[in-house]
């Protein structure tokens, strides 16, 4: 009998130990393959806000916004000098966004340091374009939601 206890009591120590840990991660739609589209160019795309680091507020379209689009830059790392890089403003949908992302970034913020960004996952799920839902920023993982925006804290 107490062997029978012990045999079943490791079976279920195996299975709550092995259990598999769930993390948060951006799940992409199945990528689109289009073959009858010849592309001439491809984008990257990174479509992001500014928030608060503590509440959460939107620092550039909230209300009583304490800074401009002109207040942000946007750097991507070409060979070993980061190059900046132009964004659009898109006030009716409360975003900033670059059609050329890379995997190594830098964002500025009011003239203060770097804050180093890596694109750990883009998504494929349109033509010709991927788009940034991972980044790390200043080793925090960033998930963008529904709309594919990543919110950067500040």
């Amino acid at each position: 009998m107490k062997q029978t206890l012990l045999i079943i009591l490791t079976i279920v120590g195996l299975c709550v130990s092995c259990k598999k840990k769930t993390e948060n991660r951006y799940v992409c739609k199945q990528d689109i393959i289009c073959p009858a589209v010849v592309c001439v160019a491809y984008w990257s795309n990174l479509h992001f806000a500014v928030t608060d680091k503590t509440t959460g507020r939107d620092l550039i379209f909230g209300p009583n916004a304490t800074l401009t689009a002109a207040d942000i830059k946007l750097y991507i790392k070409q060979n070993s000098p980061y190059t900046e890089v132009p964004f659009l403003i898109d006030s009716a949908k409360r975003k900033l966004y670059t059609i050329r992302a890379a995997d190594t970034m830098a964002l500025q913020i009011k003239n203060e340091a770097l804050q180093y960004l890596l694109v750990k996952k883009f998504c494929s799920d349109e033509c010709c374009a991927r788009t940034a839902v991972e980044v790390v920023q200043e080793g925090k993982l960033l998930i963008a939601d529904e709309q594919k925006l990543i919110r950067f804290r500040y």
